[in-house]
């Protein structure tokens, strides 16, 4: 067994365990088969983490909530199109990088996706909509955006759900252009189509 730093141990024992969980889920993985991928023994582990719970916490869940707090776009887009554009590709490179992770929480655990659900991903959403809604010049749309922000969001899950299950690769830059499109001649132009929330007053 290679010695390592304090730090480097820790993370190596974080990638064993967010390996095994991904492979056989959070229910049916053991602390033994998490040191064994790690080349170590329980002893050594249990000297880094108190439970099974904690090393699903910080190798599954806490990457995940990180990955929740950091915006999709970090600095700003002149029109439209960029900015959908934008939002899309930064969605979608999230989502086939973290599928398996993602799956993992929410749906290993009705109770603790659930929570996690209503935590995490709900807020962030929040967040998107709003944003879409006090961008009127930018990403104008008659819809309501706490109603379209989980139809975009989907799309991109959707995508890259297929794109895993069938081993393709997804084509980004075509994927992209054709969920801008999509946006633009839907959400943008649904006003000028007469469909939208009925008027008030």
């Amino acid at each position: 067994m290679a010695r390592l730093h304090a730090e480097e141990r820790r993370r190596q024992l974080l990638e064993a365990a967010r390996e095994e969980f991904l492979r056989v889920g959070p229910g049916s993985a053991r602390v033994s088969d998490i040191a064994d991928r790690a080349g170590v023994n329980v002893a050594l582990l249990y000297r880094y983490f108190d439970s099974k719970e904690q090393l699903f916490e910080e190798a599954i869940v806490e990457p995940l909530a990180q990955l929740m707090r950091t915006p999709l776009l970090t600095s700003p887009v002149p029109t439209m199109p960029d900015m959908i554009e934008a939002f899309y590709r930064a969605l979608l490179g999230v989502l086939i990088e973290y599928l398996e992770v993602f799956h993992v929480v929410l749906f290993s655990d009705r109770a603790a996706g659930q929570d996690f659900y209503q935590r995490r991903i709900a807020p962030y959403m929040d967040q998107i909509a709003a944003h879409s809604a006090s961008a009127d010049t930018v990403w104008s749309q008659a819809l309501d955006p706490k109603l379209t922000t989980p139809m975009c969001v989907g799309m991109c899950w959707g995508v890259a759900m297929d794109s895993h299950f069938r081993g393709a690769e997804v084509d980004v830059d075509t994927t992209v252009a054709a969920l801008t499109a999509i946006t633009i001649g839907g959400l943008s132009r649904a006003a000028a189509l007469g469909i939208g929330p009925p008027a008030t007053g």
